[in-house]
């Protein structure tokens, strides 16, 4: 299991949840916000390191959309302390926590899920599907313009 901590991009992702039960537009945008820019918790059912590639055939938890049995939900947690409410027993293969960039985990919400930050504890907050579909395709796209960028650097040096 990888080294985690509880870091302050994680401390302004709760302040973000704990304002957002007033469910107004901004306090909303201010969660999302402080979600894609945080470090944040998953449960694997491989172990991994956080760092090096992701094993492909390596799967994150998904969850409920609360009585709604039929909506996956991709499981994040701000906290370590807030992922120990699933006990290893109950999870099945899905005993492993790891840290990960928000946008990472976007990568990883399949299409028609939404994502629940703290599912079964407080603070919550629920991301809807369309707002996942919309986060995981903007970190799709930076990725891509991240790869072409060092591609094209790739290239400049050699012609150099």
């Amino acid at each position: 299991m990888t080294a985690m901590t509880e870091n302050t991009s994680v401390s302004k992702l709760e302040a973000a949840l704990s304002t957002h039960g007033q469910n107004d537009e901004q306090s909303i945008r201010k969660a999302l916000r402080a979600f894609i820019q945080s470090r944040v918790f998953v449960k694997l059912d491989r172990p991994w390191d956080g760092k090096t590639l992701p094993r492909p055939d390596m799967h994150l938890l998904l969850v409920t959309d609360g009585d709604n049995k039929e909506q996956p939900m991709l499981a994040v947690f701000s906290s370590v302390s807030h992922s120990a409410a699933y006990k290893e027993t109950e999870m099945g293969p899905f005993k492993y926590t790891t840290e990960v960039d928000a946008a990472w985990a976007c990568l990883g919400v399949p299409e028609n899920a939404g994502i629940m930050v703290n599912p079964n504890s407080a603070p919550n907050f629920r991301i809807s599907p369309a707002v996942a579909r919309v986060l995981r395709d903007t970190a799709q796209q930076d990725l891509d313009n991240r790869i072409k960028s060092k591609d094209v650097a790739g290239i400049a040096s050699k012609q150099v």
